[in-house]
């Protein structure tokens, strides 16, 4: 799965949008089986768009299997209790051979080569044998086609369970729909809080938008989901009836992660509007042989958006990865809540970032170790960089 020369773009005008839409739902009505795929170390909106376009495919009749290799965060298991309750197999096997599915979906992966792959399923996706439906946001930077032609709805949004919202409410409104597929109520409670979790997981409670596209259209799907949520909440049952609730469960950390959380604090430092905590390649080395990768990266992304609120502007991590993940030097940097105007995005075209992506207000990149012999100096830069942005 190369990328080369097929950079991601989005949609020139809504028409071509909606053809696209109307192709993906004419195959789903086609086929049976369908795998789902994400990205390496998936995040909130991964698992979420995962779960989500299961159930959706589950509506129609679909026979679904979603494959995630790494442990699903404690904070996120009632997603997984969705799939057990809906019969949808998640398979975290490395050796796990599929049969042989009629369409594979991959969602919320930026680019081919971040999608999490075991060498048997490596030889299915790249056997050019099935079709690819592709859902993503994620368009800046070295971001890169996943999906079949025609198959692939990528385009700006706040996350990728957006885009599925999106979907499922464009061929609602396509004509006869009830009649082609007997389906009454496409958002039931558990899809639109797995789509809710996405949505709430990817913009930080919506804590990352800065433009008004995006701050409407998160408003407007988190709006009409709670409120289905809210409808079909039953007292005293313990599950999620707002988007308090969800946020809630997302940002609890468990013992191990607390301690991390305040071990890492411990190194952090504050110049002028920016927070920042920078891990060289020792402390770094330290930090990851002691602790999973992904718990890590959860860790981490908490401390940046501590780091932004503490200081009032700009929040910044930056660590080394390990050698046997990549060799690069990874960056995070988040804007508070407080502060409006400002793109983060220009940061990587003013750095001539090729490696990375985000938000308006959340920006991660990675550059390789090499070209950082003066990994203080070029933070330095940054913070610079970040001042010059502020109106």
């Amino acid at each position: 799965m190369s990328n080369k020369g097929h950079r991601k773009y989005p949609f020139p005008t809504i028409p071509e949008r909606q053809r696209a839409i109307e192709r993906i739902f004419n195959l789903i009505l086609e086929r049976s089986r369908f795998l789902l795929l994400g990205h390496e170390l998936p995040d909130e909106d991964c698992i979420s768009s995962l779960v989500s376009m299961a159930l959706i495919l589950m509506k129609f009749g679909k026979e679904v299997t979603i494959y995630i290799r790494e442990a699903v965060p404690d904070q996120l298991a009632y997603l997984m209790n969705i799939c057990s309750y809906n019969g949808i197999p998640v398979i975290r096997d490395p050796e796990w051979v599929p049969d042989e599915p009629d369409v594979l979906c991959i969602l919320d992966t930026p680019k081919p080569e971040m999608v999490e792959l075991s060498d048997p399923l490596r030889a299915i996706v790249e056997s050019g044998k099935y079709p690819i439906v592709e859902f993503d946001h994620h368009l800046s930077a070295d971001a890169a086609w996943c999906g079949t032609e025609g198959l692939r709805l990528v385009d700006r949004a706040t996350s990728t369970c957006e885009l599925l919202a999106v979907f499922c409410s464009k061929i609602c409104l396509l004509p006869n729909f009830r009649e082609r597929t007997g389906v009454e109520e496409m958002f039931s409670r558990n899809l639109v809080l797995s789509m809710l979790t996405g949505i709430i997981g990817d913009t930080r409670f919506g804590l990352t938008l800065k433009r008004e596209r995006d701050i409407f259209f998160y408003n407007f799907f988190t709006q009409r989901f709670t409120h289905i949520l809210l409808e079909s909440f039953y007292k005293n049952s313990g599950n999620y009836s707002n988007m308090n609730d969800i946020f809630e469960s997302l940002q609890s950390l468990t013992v191990e992660e607390k301690d991390l959380y305040q071990s890492l604090l411990d190194h952090s430092h504050y110049a002028d509007r920016v927070g920042y905590l920078v891990l060289d390649e020792e402390l770094s080395m330290n930090y990851l042989s002691r602790v999973d990768y992904s718990l890590f990266v959860k860790v981490i992304k908490s401390v940046t958006d501590f780091l932004a609120e503490k200081s009032g502007t700009f929040g910044m991590t930056v660590y080394y990865d390990k050698p046997d993940v990549a060799d690069r030097v990874q960056f995070r940097v988040r804007v508070s809540r407080h502060v409006s105007g400002i793109d983060l995005r220009g940061v990587l075209l003013d750095l001539d970032i090729a490696d990375g992506g985000g938000h308006p207000g959340a920006i991660g990149f990675r550059v390789p170790t090499k070209q950082l012999m003066d990994l203080p100096g070029f933070v330095a830069n940054l913070c610079d960089r970040l001042e010059g942005l502020i109106p």
